[in-house]
C-alpha cells in the first residue's frame, strides 16, 4: 500500500470517528432511491453528512481495499463548509479532516 493510500485510509477512519463523535452518524440507511442520486453530493436526496456516511466513506474504503485509483481533485471542503455552516455542533475538526482528504487527492 502506498504512502498516499495509508494517509487516506487513516483520514477516512478519522472522518467516520468524528462523524460518530459529533452524533452525525446515522443508524438508518437511506433508501436505495436516495442513494442512487446522480447529483453532486446527492444534494437532491441526502444531507451532506449522509452523503459522507453512505456514499463517500464506503466508496473510499472500496477503492483503498482494492488498491484502485483514488479520485483526483475532490474539493469536498467548500461543500462541507456550506452544508455544515448552520449545524449546532462544533464541526471544526470535521472540516480539518475533510481538508486533509482534499489535500491527499490533488
Amino acid at each position: 500500500m502506498s504512502e498516499q493510500y495509508k494517509k487516506v485510509a487513516v483520514l477516512v477512519f478519522e472522518l467516520e470517528a468524528e462523524l460518530r463523535r459529533q452524533g452525525l452518524w446515522s443508524e438508518q440507511r437511506p433508501s436505495d432511491e436516495a442513494l442512487s442520486s446522480t447529483q453532486p453530493f446527492a444534494v437532491d436526496t441526502l444531507t451532506f453528512t449522509e452523503w459522507l456516511q453512505f456514499i463517500f466513506v464506503p466508496k473510499m474504503e472500496y477503492l483503498l481495499n482494492h488498491s484502485l485509483p483514488l479520485p483526483k481533485g475532490c474539493h469536498i471542503k467548500p461543500m462541507a463548509e456550506e452544508a455544515l455552516k448552520d449545524i449546532e455542533v462544533d464541526v471544526q475538526k470535521l472540516l480539518e479532516i475533510i481538508e486533509h482528504i482534499d489535500a491527499q487527492m490533488q
